[in-house]
């Protein structure tokens, strides 16, 4: 880490969260620096900044500083030039007072004016109201202080400042809130783990162990580790809940000297957010999600319902005739799919799921259940955005479309409108992608189905499962309800259906057809190899548009200047060649025009209504478009908000406080195109863990293709990656979901 030493000559902020500015040194030089730890910073106050000094192509020799804390020499006349700069109403006769007070300890008022300067006091020199220059208040001290102490550690300092609130509310009644914000956080740097956004285990380990020297087997580590370990193992490999045995392979892998028993009865004894249940231990928000779903899901099962049409047989092959004639002379109902809808029309369960691979018909089938059940009220929705537009693609003939599941229940800042109390208004409504819903998504839709609805998912058990913990679709296929699978491909996608079946099976040829081109090994990602890729890509988005062309890979992190087949690396190359010359986004590496993907489920307020009410808009992880505006306040360095057109149709308004969620999406993972369509897909097909590498990475990127598929990799690596069977999830909807039956039964649920 380097340290300079040097006032502040100039500083701009941007979006409030980033700076630029320079520094004179003490040898009269100036040096550029950049970085969070600038925000909050004064111009003109000399400062110590430490960070790492490097040369930057464009801007030559600059600091990117992690730290900054205010350097005030201890003597006389410095301390008088930072009083008379710092407060407003303290001039040269009331500084020099003031200075003259301490003139035995000057150190003691270097370090107040540094620490704690709302805690000097005027009134023994004068009875004029000074105050600080930049109105700065406790809260700001306590960030400064933890910048000053941590901020080297390489934490984000927007994290720093959540920490701050945090802190702040905890001491700010204190005689010395900074002074005790410290205390309150060194005394347990793992506290805020609960209730601060975006602070993580490893960082507070990072800042605990190193910084502040805690003692390392103490209570509250321990107790902070298994937490840790068990979300962080649910979350990362998709499971509900972890055995004892996941939990210590985790715990002993971060650290190797920490009993597994010893650090879940810490975190038992501490009260973590842990449920044990049984052997398997929850994090508590899923397994409430979990017991909330089952008990939905029994009473669903239980409950004999009037059927979705009621017609007699008779008149039920005439609508079924008549509805298959609708979508012209070329479609014809195979056996499995007029078995499927019929068992679907009169079933009297609630829950129905409906699988198929890709081409065998699922949402055309959906197009004839409108038809015939055209007087009921239907909704249509899907897990993402995109996923969506495809499927209102399908519907709209009958004034119709699909939503997203959060637009569906009308998401706000509080939740959801639409609830257990304040049920949708629907007498049937079809899930697409089931397999990307996980357990909160599909716990949230489930308890806002009126009592009599039905509920129809449409997935694909071959498909990727979902991002976050759960494994819904396999769960619901295991439980009492009315399944239904169809196994004859109607779709003429050639080449690209044949790999795609073949991946399922687990036995892939790698063998050339007229829609489908293998590489037959991987390039390396030097010049030639990335020159290939771009020649393709760029042919393919001037064939198709760059919205209909998929460069699709299985990794996203890698570095930007080290060449790599990653999405990171990827992007940035092609950014270069597709938008050279797009208009810098202030505070950002983003430009105008740039393709973006957005990686966090984010609730965005769009407008405030005449009558006060606040419209929302749900974007979720994977929603993909371009920035079209960017609208910044007067001086030109905050952003208010992006406009983003996204694929799904939509534009809105995002707003630039949540930038570092944004990402380029030139190229993608194959996790982040699930639910998507291409005309045309290059995948880039690299090796890995088999715990995230494995045959539903090839089946979901193959199966993304609809008119051309090029796949670049070795095919001894393809053949072995479509062997891998999808792993397991640690999962128990399905047993507490009968457990829920069985206590209903008893009751003499009905």
């Amino acid at each position: 880490m380097d340290q300079v030493v040097g006032i502040l000559s100039s500083i701009s902020i941007y979006n409030e969260k980033w700076g630029h500015g320079n520094v004179r040194l003490e040898d009269g030089s100036l040096l550029k620096c950049v970085g969070e730890a600038l925000v909050g910073l004064t111009e003109g106050n000399r400062y110590r900044l430490e960070g790492r000094i490097g040369h930057h192509v464009k801007y030559g020799k600059q600091i990117a500083v992690a730290a900054a804390s205010i350097d005030i020499p201890c003597s006389e006349d410095a301390l008088i030039r930072h009083l008379r700069r710092n407060f407003k109403g303290c001039g040269e006769v009331t500084s020099r007072k003031i200075v003259a007070q301490y003139s035995d300890r000057l150190d003691d008022l270097r370090n107040l004016l540094v620490t704690n300067p709302l805690s000097l006091d005027f009134s023994t020199v004068t009875k004029r109201k000074i105050k600080v220059a930049d109105d700065c208040d406790f809260e700001s001290l306590i960030y400064r202080d933890l910048s000053t102490r941590i901020g080297a550690t390489g934490i984000r300092h927007a994290i720093l400042r959540r920490i701050a609130e945090w802190l702040h509310a905890i001491a700010r009644c204190s005689a010395d809130p900074v002074d005790e914000a410290w205390k309150v956080f060194s005394r347990n740097p793992y506290a805020p783990l609960r209730d601060v956004d975006g602070y993580g285990f490893a960082a507070a380990d990072d800042i605990a162990l190193r910084q502040i020297g805690f003692p390392r087997f103490h209570d509250a580590r321990l107790a902070a580790l298994a937490t840790h370990a068990l979300r962080e193992g649910c979350e990362q490999n998709g499971h509900t809940f972890l055995t004892l045995a996941d939990i210590s392979d985790r715990i002993v892998a971060y650290d190797a000297d920490v009993s597994p028993e010893k650090a879940m009865a810490a975190a038992i004894a501490g009260r973590e957010p842990i449920i044990l249940d049984g052997s398997r231990y929850y994090p508590r928000y899923l397994y409430q999600c979990e017991m909330a779903l089952a008990n939905d899901l029994a009473r669903r099962a239980l409950h004999i319902a009037q059927p979705i049409c009621e017609l007699d047989e008779t008149l039920l092959d005439h609508e079924i005739d008549a509805a298959e004639r609708s979508l012209g002379e070329s479609f014809r109902l195979d056996d499995s799919q007029r078995k499927a809808l019929r068992g679907i029309l009169t079933s009297t369960h609630l829950t129905h799921t409906l699988t198929a691979g890709p081409g065998c018909g699922k949402t055309a089938l959906m197009e004839i259940l409108v038809h015939i059940v055209r007087d009921r009220k239907i909704l249509f929705c899907a897990p993402t955005g995109k996923a969506a537009k495809v499927l209102s693609a399908r519907i709209s003939r009958f004034g119709l479309s699909a939503s997203t599941i959060h637009s569906l229940l009308e998401v706000t800042d509080n939740g959801f409108t639409y609830n257990e109390d304040n049920p949708l208004d629907a007498d049937i409504v079809v899930a697409d992608e089931t397999s990307m819903d996980d357990l909160a998504l599909t716990r949230a839709l489930i308890s806002a189905l009126p009592p009599d609805c039905h509920i129809i998912f449409l997935g694909d058990t071959g498909q990727l499962p979902s991002v976050g913990p759960g494994r819904i679709l396999d769960s619901l296929l295991e439980l009492p309800g009315d399944h239904h699978r169809l196994d004859q491909t109607h779709r003429n996608d050639g080449g690209i259906l044949k790999i795609v079946q073949q991946c399922g099976r687990g036995k892939l040829e790698c063998v050339d057809h007229a829609d489908v081109n293998f590489s037959h090994g991987l390039p390396a990602p030097d010049d030639i190899g990335l020159s290939r890729v771009i020649r393709t890509y760029l042919a393919a988005i001037e064939s198709c548009g760059i919205e209909k062309v998929g460069l699709l890979m299985p990794r996203r992190k890698g570095d930007l200047q080290t060449p790599g087949w990653n999405t990171t690396y990827i992007n940035e190359v092609l950014r270069q060649k597709i938008n050279p010359d797009g208009g810098r986004i202030p505070g950002s590496v983003l430009k105008m025009g740039d393709r973006i993907i957005i990686r966090k489920n984010l609730v965005l307020e769009q407008q405030t209504m005449p009558d006060g009410t606040r419209k929302f808009e749900q974007v979720v992880n994977g929603d993909t478009g371009f920035i079209a505006d960017c609208v910044t306040d007067a001086g030109g360095t905050n952003i208010l908000y992006l406009l983003l057109d996204l694929d799904d149709g939509r534009t809105i308004r995002y707003p630039g406080k949540a930038l570092e969620s944004l990402g380029l999406a030139y190229a993608m993972t194959v996790h982040a195109a699930q639910g998507s369509e291409y005309r045309q897909v290059i995948f880039i097909c690299t090796n890995g863990s088999p715990a995230f590498v494995h045959r539903a990475i090839l089946y979901t990127a193959f199966s993304r293709a609809r008119e051309r598929l090029t796949v670049l990799g070795d095919d001894h690596t393809i053949r072995i990656i479509a062997q891998r069977p999808i792993p397991q999830r640690n999962s128990f909807l399905v047993e507490r979901t009968r457990l829920a039956m069985r206590k209903m039964q008893r009751r003499g649920y009905r």
